[in-house]
């Protein structure tokens, strides 16, 4: 559910790039639409192998297997920092473009008023993203509450799309240009 909900903000931004309309604005959000899908859909296989692995999805449900699946942890904090906009990944690149052209688009207090709000979503997708990987990963003793206590790392081919969509939040992160 707090992935799915977190595409809403991230569509708040995308909509709100396409309301500035420049034509930077418009690449912008071309551009984070494809990072969103690259972050967002590896957040949404990862879920997957934590439920496959544990037998839930549930956040209430658990807490502290990072000893029990600690490379699935790590696809984990790469895609969250992706979507919290983590410099080095490409949620930050589309994040920076999307601030730039906020503010660069009018003056008064309309602007003033949109980097508010901009501000308020870009705090809130680094909460979402801290709450997810902590809750999953270290709130709590290990496997406290986990309903299998024998979960372990998937196969590497159930793995391996995410591993790629991790690759790509980095490379895009720091060679943008060339990618």
């Amino acid at each position: 559910g707090l992935l799915a909900y977190s595409t809403i903000s991230h569509l708040g931004l995308i909509v709100c790039l396409l309301g500035i309309g420049s034509p930077l604005a418009v690449a912008a959000a071309i551009f984070h639409i494809i990072n969103h899908a690259t972050f967002k859909a590896a957040l949404f296989m990862i879920a997957g192998i934590i439920d496959h692995e544990t037998g839930t999805r549930d956040l209430r449900k658990l807490s502290g297997i990072w000893q029990q699946l600690p490379f699935t942890a790590t696809l984990t904090m790469i895609t969250a920092a992706s979507m919290a906009g983590v410099p080095l990944t490409n949620g930050f690149i589309s994040k920076e473009m999307f601030f730039t052209e906020l503010l660069g688009s009018r003056s008064g207090s309309t602007v003033l008023f949109a980097s508010i709000i901009a501000t308020l979503a870009g705090i809130f997708a680094v909460s979402y993203s801290i709450r997810l990987v902590h809750g999953v990963f270290f709130d709590g003793p290990v496997g406290k509450q986990v309903p299998n206590k024998n979960a372990h790392e998937p196969p590497i081919g159930m793995r391996a799309p995410a591993i790629l969509l991790a690759i790509l939040c980095i490379l895009v992160g720091i060679f943008p240009a060339l990618l």
